[in-house]
């Protein structure tokens, strides 16, 4: 996932307070250069696209998206602490990283 325009919906921010994430820290995330581009998937089996990284202060995060065609740019939806075997998988992979 390259680097693009992001903008918010409009519900992101009572749902990032309700996880306890501030706006800036899914920014950080989200132009890492450390950030781990991932699919998740829907209850219904649709495909999901998430990043995963860490702010500035090493706070490991989930930041989900959406791609608006007509926009050309990504819409940020949630983000939310990574869980313990998020985390596991997200060390696992800083750790063999090849381009570190």
């Amino acid at each position: 996932m390259a680097h693009g325009q992001y903008e918010w919906w409009i519900g992101a921010y009572e749902l990032l307070d309700r996880s306890g994430v501030e706006p800036w820290e899914v920014m950080e995330v989200l132009y890492s250069p450390q950030r781990w581009p991932r699919t998740a998937t829907s209850r219904e089996g649709l495909p999901i696209p998430t990043v995963w990284g860490r702010t500035g202060d090493g706070r490991a995060l989930v930041v989900v998206l959406r791609w608006l065609r007509a926009d050309s740019r990504w819409q940020i939806l949630l983000a939310m602490p990574m869980r313990p075997r998020q985390l596991a998988e997200y060390t696992a992979w800083e750790a063999n990283r090849d381009d570190r």
